[in-house]
């Protein structure tokens, strides 16, 4: 079995974002799953399949943890999950396209806290042992999808409610202003990230510095392979989001950061289309 968990606050997003990947993923799911939104929001809205709980609670004001996603942290939190099942975190802005019992496997057997790759150079599979040579230093993935067991990662969720209020310096702005950061920090040495042949971002997949490097990337069977296989693709950023995709024409140039590419990806843009409809 997997419980996947979705977190939901405020209204720029309704109950149908939720629903519709639950659907997705039941659709191409191969193992029992359990669903679990966070939420404010209407119960009343959410499809039966979803078991809804409210946000536990934080020592710092809810909407202060508005900011840098940190509401996510709920996840963690006693009694928000099943202990002894595998979770997996979806941000909302993720797109399922396989089998998340692959994903569920990859948990298990692996251990630890699994993250989005956030860096081409991954030295996550060091940091634990060079952290004297590296001080407070630690390889910062992309929360857009986590996997855990939950059992073994409730001490977070306290972790965070005693250190995230009052810390001044500077780098305690950094690591307790945004969920992953803070997750990447204190579970530096149990880190793992997902590899890209099951989950990936959009614009470490699909993007590249300049033009030609992502057409001739793409033209590569292992990456075709890779592509094909991929169980989920989060699309994190701004200019990045559905309601941008879908208006998008093929040819348009894509921006994030220092990445670009022209946008070809007929199946991610009905996905979204049919999602915010």
């Amino acid at each position: 079995m997997l419980q996947v968990v979705f977190v939901k606050w405020g209204t720029r997003y309704g109950a149908e974002m939720v629903n519709r990947p639950v659907r997705a993923i039941q659709k191409h799911a191969s193992c029992d799953l359990r669903f679990v939104c966070i939420t404010d929001d209407d119960q009343s809205a959410f499809d039966p399949a979803i078991v809804t709980r409210p946000f536990p609670q934080f020592t710092a004001p809810f909407d202060q943890l508005k900011g840098g996603c940190r509401l996510k942290m709920s996840m963690f939190a006693p009694g928000i999950l099943e202990d002894g099942i595998p979770a997996l975190f979806l941000d909302l802005d993720t797109l399922i396209r396989g089998d998340v019992a692959r994903v569920r496997d990859h948990i298990v057997r692996f251990g630890g806290i699994h993250l989005m790759r956030s860096h081409y150079l991954q030295w996550w599979k060091v940091q634990k042992w060079v952290g004297p040579a590296i001080g407070n230093k630690y390889y910062h993935g992309n929360s857009s999808a986590v996997g855990f067991m939950p059992e073994n990662y409730h001490w977070l969720f306290d972790q965070f409610n005693r250190t995230v209020v009052g810390n001044p310096s500077e780098d305690g702005v950094k690591t307790f202003g945004v969920d992953d950061r803070f997750i990447s920090c204190y579970c530096r040495d149990t880190l793992r990230v997902f590899p890209t042949s099951l989950m990936v971002k959009f614009s470490g997949e699909y993007m590249s510095p300049f033009h030609a490097a992502e057409s001739l990337k793409s033209q590569l069977p292992w990456v075709k392979a890779r592509r094909r296989d991929q169980v989920a693709v989060t699309f994190a950023g701004d200019a990045l989001k559905p309601d941008k995709l879908v208006s998008m024409t093929r040819g348009d140039e894509v921006r994030y950061k220092w990445l670009k590419t022209r946008w070809d990806y007929k199946e991610f843009q009905d996905y979204w289309a049919a999602r915010i409809a």
